[in-house]
């Protein structure tokens, strides 16, 4: 009774030993997990910065694009009025000669008008020097009446047509020098247009060029921060499997504590018993005592000689030293776990994430045993679990092996705990040879461990 005492205190103090150390893991857990959580916040900020980032650098380059067209039409007047202008130009100098040329004209006719009053002056008719010496100019001379009452009405023709042209040429010029001075104003003021959208286009350009910095800026932000959460996934992660390998640590170790000590309880049973029966003087209970104890001898000499048969026959291996608590023994010779019960990262496109058994390390070809003794209910081949068997043992419990290379039972038959049903492979999805072990309790799967150990 000592001995199961000290096993239940072992095992006691592994259970304590694990409820004091998940709380100091989950405190670490916890502050991981609310760093996480503010680099996603500050992530969703940033974000919300960036869009707002490339908005602004949307509507500013289409503003831009905006500016753009109005100056090209700018440009266009501008290029416009100044060939206008270059044309009125032409058309004043063309008319600066027209006038000359009709000042030119009205001076001849002006000098031949003369002459012929100098001619009938000299002939005796002085009432015409008379006029012509009080007349200032040609155009006074015209609006003299008794010039017009003397002269013959051909030279007061002419010469009013003369200076009728040249009041118009002379008009013309003035309304074409008004005109080149409309455009030119005209001109400057779109010129001024222009040079001012150039300005605000280059403020705009360079608003442009910090909007881009900003926008590196926060891109970069981002990256780092990502980087960041990252990391902290990658610790949480590390956090959550070395909490649950602790748990299933501290689950075999009170298994096999708790296995240990019911063992215990039963030998001190069976040495009680056995001391009991020694202190019974009766020669007839001591013969039934001694046949009693070489019964049991014999029984338990056949017990090992069954079990020796059965382990050395065809299919069987020896696997005595990977027996559990539970009765259930290790399914194969290799004993590395790969990959553990529960929430893992998929280790490839289709695995899931949630380990639903153990991954055993085990060679390709390796033999694959029966955990225990039961009937094959499924020997099949799916797209996930590859060439698959399904043993039931009775009260709900099956034993699952999958992603085998070849398969040495099938459906309805019955096998013996240790007999070899399968080989290891790769089939299914897989990343290696190995062989996926799973315990269903009642359709729903547990922890392998609690069932085997290595």
């Amino acid at each position: 009774m000592k001995r199961s005492k000290k096993l239940i205190k072992y095992l006691l103090v592994a259970v304590l030993s694990l409820s004091m150390a998940v709380p100091a893991m989950a405190a670490t857990k916890a502050e991981v997990q609310s760093q996480i959580a503010n680099l996603k916040s500050q992530q969703a900020e940033l974000e919300s910065q960036l869009a707002e980032l490339k908005q602004n650098k949307t509507d500013t380059e289409s503003y831009i694009a905006e500016l753009d067209e109005k100056i090209e039409v700018y440009r266009k007047q501008v290029e416009d009025i100044s060939a206008q202008i270059i044309q009125t130009e032409a058309e004043i100098t063309v008319t600066q000669e027209n006038l000359e040329q009709a000042k030119e004209d009205e001076q001849v006719q002006y000098a031949a008008l003369k002459a012929r009053i100098k001619a009938m002056y000299e002939s005796g008719d002085d009432d015409y020097v008379q006029v012509l010496l009080g007349s200032g100019d040609l155009k006074a001379l015209l609006n003299d009446q008794e010039y017009i009452s003397k002269i013959n009405e051909y030279d007061h023709n002419l010469l009013v047509k003369l200076q009728e042209t040249r009041d118009k040429i002379a008009a013309y010029e003035a309304e074409l020098e008004e005109k080149k001075e409309l455009q030119e104003a005209q001109k400057e003021e779109l010129q001024l247009e222009q040079e001012s959208l150039e300005k605000v286009v280059a403020q705009k350009q360079e608003e442009l060029i910090a909007i881009g910095a900003d926008i590196d800026s926060v891109n970069s932000s981002i990256s780092s921060n990502q980087s960041e959460i990252d990391a902290n996934n990658q610790l949480l992660a590390e956090i959550e499997e070395a909490e649950r390998r602790a748990a299933e640590e501290a689950a075999r170790k009170a298994a096999e504590a708790e296995a240990a000590a019911k063992r215990a309880a039963q030998e001190e049973a069976t040495r009680q018993a056995a001391a009991a029966a020694s202190y019974d003087d009766d020669d007839e209970e001591d013969s039934s005592s001694s046949y009693s104890s070489y019964s049991s001898y014999d029984d338990d000499d056949d017990d090992d000689e069954d079990y020796s048969s059965s382990s050395s026959s065809s299919g069987y291996e020896d696997t005595s030293s990977s027996y559990s608590s539970t009765g259930f023994i290790w399914p194969c010779g290799a004993t590395y776990i790969t990959s553990y019960f529960g929430y893992r990262s998929s280790p490839t496109a289709g695995a899931s994430s949630y380990h639903q058994g153990i991954d055993i390390g085990a060679g390709y070809g390796a033999s694959i045993w029966a955990a225990a003794s039961g009937t094959v209910t499924t020997a099949s081949y799916s797209n996930a679990m590859g060439n698959y068997v399904v043993i039931s043992h009775g009260n709900g419990v099956s034993t699952v092996y999958e992603h085998c290379s070849a398969l040495y039972v099938s459906a309805g038959q019955y096998v013996s705990q240790g007999e070899t049903i399968a080989a290891v492979g790769s089939t299914g999805i897989s990343t290696g040879a190995h062989l996926h072990f799973g315990v269903s309790v009642g359709g729903s799967y547990v922890n392998p461990l609690s069932y085997v150990s290595p």
